[in-house]
């Protein structure tokens, strides 16, 4: 799968999706196939009928190989080294997506498994999934289930939630003139963006607002990254207490001796639990005008990449059969994560369907060198196949 590029942009999955899709159609499994835009394929197969209704869910597509850097291997050889296995992907997230194919086609082929299992293989994840699982959930039957269990990179840690994502560009105006009139004639639009970011900038005082349960969960959550990031744990866990600013992309200008008449920033904002999303939006504005009335704020992409903060309980029962698993395997009593990426799981927490991921540590995600180990791919393929079962057969008691 690692050898399948499926690089977004451009978002092309078909090859891979194809490849899957043949590995279960040889195990005399049906699957549905969904191009919902050029190239953006998804993939439904169902085994088993009625209830409890477990959704297997992972993403197709991955972060692009070329980063600007040079790899120390090809990024899609799938080489395996030293116990390894590089590649783009390798971690985000095909090790977990291998996992979970591996673990539908097991289960659909043993007689006397309760209840139904289908196993959702999604595209353009990476670029907010609106024509992944969301639109899966909204066109297709049989998709939303019990629970959901996710393959997503978790550092081997029971991740139960993920921070909410408000992306947005700004967009300043100004007026053409010669250079060399500059300050006197037209007007600069990069140096009234200049003013405006520090004031986006400072949205990252907002902080979270909890609710005891969720101050307590907060709290018991933080101490998993250490395990995830090592010594750089203390102050990456105070993400989960704030909003987060990254002002990504500046395009103004034409030429140096041209005052600019226009400048774009393109900004990702990710928010803590107890944050909304409108409330946060109304203030940002607020912020601007008082900058700049003339600087305008276009929202999202589209309404699906504009989200909150959401979570599973951790005594759902899918959360608790993964937790069980997870300490049985490995032989730890497994750490509560939350991520303050975003991932599909928002998608079914959104519907209240509980929702939890679990899957290898990763090393190099999104940069050169990508790459998981053996030992917790055979960890997580084994995990998720006794969550699968555990949950199955208790609700179906």
């Amino acid at each position: 799968m690692v050898k399948i590029p499926s690089d977004n942009p451009p978002g092309d999955t078909t090859q891979l999706a194809t490849f899957m899709a043949d590995c279960l159609s040889e195990r005399g499994v049906k699957v549905d196939t969904y191009e919902t835009q050029p190239g953006i394929v998804n993939l439904v197969a169902h085994s088993g009928e009625g209830s409890p209704h477990l959704i297997l869910n992972g993403h197709l597509d991955q972060f692009p190989g070329d980063v600007g850097e040079p790899w120390s291997v090809p990024p899609y050889s799938g080489r395996i080294a030293d116990g390894k296995i590089f590649g783009r992907g390798s971690g985000d997230m095909k090790g977990g997506l291998a996992s979970l194919l591996f673990t539908f086609g097991i289960l659909a082929q043993e007689e006397g498994v309760p209840g139904r299992v289908t196993f959702t293989g999604t595209s353009d994840e990476e670029t907010g999934g609106r024509w992944g699982a969301l639109w899966l959930l909204q066109n297709v039957e049989g998709v939303r289930g019990d629970a959901v269990l996710n393959g997503e990179p978790s550092g081997l840690t029971v991740r139960i939630g993920e921070k909410g994502r408000v992306p947005f560009k700004l967009m300043a105006p100004g007026k053409a003139a010669h250079g060399s009139f500059a300050g006197y004639v037209g007007e600069n639009a990069i140096m009234k963006m200049v003013k405006a970011l520090p004031v986006v900038e400072e949205m990252r005082e907002m902080r979270a607002v909890f609710t005891p349960e969720t101050k307590r969960l907060t709290e018991e959550v933080m101490k998993g990254y250490e395990q995830q990031y090592g010594h750089e744990s203390r102050e990456m866990a105070e993400v989960l207490r704030h909003v987060t600013v990254n002002i990504g992309v500046i395009r103004g200008g034409t030429k140096d001796n041209i005052v600019p008449a226009r400048c774009e920033a393109e900004v990702d904002m990710r928010i803590p639990l107890g944050i909304d999303p409108l409330d946060l939006k109304v203030e940002l504005e607020s912020r601007i005008s008082g900058v700049d009335p003339s600087i305008t704020v276009e929202w999202g992409r589209h309404q699906s990449t504009i989200i909150e903060s959401t979570y599973t309980s951790s005594q759902s029962e899918i959360a608790s059969s993964l937790w069980k698993n997870s300490k049985e395997i490995t032989g730890t009593d497994p750490l509560l994560s939350f991520t303050s990426g975003g991932t599909d799981c928002r998608f079914w927490r959104k519907i209240g369907v509980p929702a939890v991921s679990y899957g290898p540590r990763v090393y190099g995600m999104g940069g050169v060198d990508e790459h998981i180990t053996t030992d917790d791919l055979v960890k997580m393929a084994k995990v998720h196949m006794g969550t699968a079962l555990d949950f199955l057969h208790s609700r179906s008691r």
